[in-house]
């Protein structure tokens, strides 16, 4: 996961960061696994961010999640490490680390949105579940608020409707390389026209 980005001087940037269909979709498929539905990328219960298009569901007993994953501003993230330097034979590079933050939100709809909100705050607490996070440099902030329950009107229907929402850190790591040098030439000469050449490696 994460990018490279090749930059006009030939310095190239390599960066572990997620992109946002990137965490979109690893938290589409893990919320699908701690709910204990079938993992697939164009499920219809979990859904990443709103259709563009159409109704969200046609009626009230349909059990639909809707995922929203929005990096977050914290102090913590305004920090950043330069934790190796490091040259190859033609390269220099640079290692950076720092934690970014993500505020990522569920928002339950259908019958069984209460359930589905709790059995989802459970698998964060989970060490088989917080593992898979893990594979993603993704780590939960363990201090969750409670799902907020909130029925909502739409065409006429009451629909039930549960919010939960939890902060996690991602461990980011940036590299960047450019090239280097890897020999000189150095020419000398003296008024008497007497020359030195010089190779620096």
């Amino acid at each position: 996961m994460g990018t490279v980005t090749q930059y006009a001087n030939g310095q190239t940037l390599t960066s572990s960061a997620l992109t946002l269909a990137q965490i979109n979709t690893l938290i589409q498929q893990w919320t699908l696994g701690a709910l204990g539905l079938p993992i697939d990328s164009a499920s219809s219960q979990v859904r990443i961010e709103w259709q563009t298009q159409g109704a969200p569901f046609q009626n009230a007993s349909d059990d639909v999640c809707y995922l929203r994953c929005v990096p977050k501003d914290e102090d913590y993230n305004k920090v950043r490490y330069e934790s190796a330097i490091g040259s190859g034979s033609t390269t220099v590079s640079e290692q950076w680390n720092y934690t970014r933050v993500w505020s990522i939100r569920w928002c339950f709809y259908g019958p069984n949105s209460v359930d589905f909100a709790r059995m989802l705050k459970s698998a964060l607490y989970q060490e088989f579940f917080a593992d898979q996070l893990a594979l993603g440099e993704l780590f939960p902030v363990t201090d969750f608020g409670e799902a907020v329950r909130a029925p909502e009107l739409i065409d006429g229907q009451w629909f039930e409707r549960v919010d939960f929402e939890a902060s996690f850190y991602e461990w980011v790591t940036e590299t960047t390389a450019v090239n280097a040098v890897a020999s000189a030439e150095v020419i000398i000469e003296n008024s008497d026209g007497q020359i030195a050449d010089i190779t620096v490696a």
